[in-house]
């Protein structure tokens, strides 16, 4: 033995119990049917689909054609008196009213529908550097245009 390695004090003893041998249980294997597949049955003559060698050929499927797009009416007037009256109220606000419509406007410059003024494109580029507000408000109304004008 080497200095740091101890004898075992148990070793020299024998266990209390004898060890037991258990059989292993044995389990018949199971026999299973092979399966019968049916023979494939091959054409004796060419058939509409195939060439003269039983290979189906592509067809292209037939599609009804899409319904004609509806054309978008253009806008006409402005805004009604309320609307006008409600707008410059929100303005006074804080400019709520202006700052929500940057963000829309910018959805229909990007569709080509308007055209943003060197005010409107400072605000959007700063709506968009705070956590991206101003492009994730486009976001919506840039998809109803699209589904709407196409």
């Amino acid at each position: 033995m080497t200095g740091w390695q101890q004898e075992d004090p148990w070793a020299h003893q024998q266990a209390p119990y004898p060890q037991q041998q258990y059989p292993q249980p044995q389990y018949p294997q199971p026999q299973y049917p092979q399966p019968q597949y049916p023979q494939p049955q091959y054409p004796q003559q060419e058939s509409a689909g195939q060439d003269g060698y039983g290979h189906m050929q592509y067809q292209q499927p037939q599609y009804a054609p899409a319904p004609a797009m509806q054309q978008a009416r253009p806008m006409t007037g402005g805004l009604t008196a309320m609307e006008s009256f409600w707008y410059v109220l929100m303005n006074i606000w804080f400019g709520a009213g202006y700052f929500a419509k940057i963000p829309v406007k910018k959805a229909l410059a990007d569709l080509g529908m308007a055209q943003m003024t060197g005010a409107e494109q400072f605000w959007y580029v700063l709506m968009c550097i705070a956590f991206g507000a101003g492009y994730f408000a486009k976001i919506p109304a840039k998809k109803a245009l699209t589904e709407r004008y196409g």
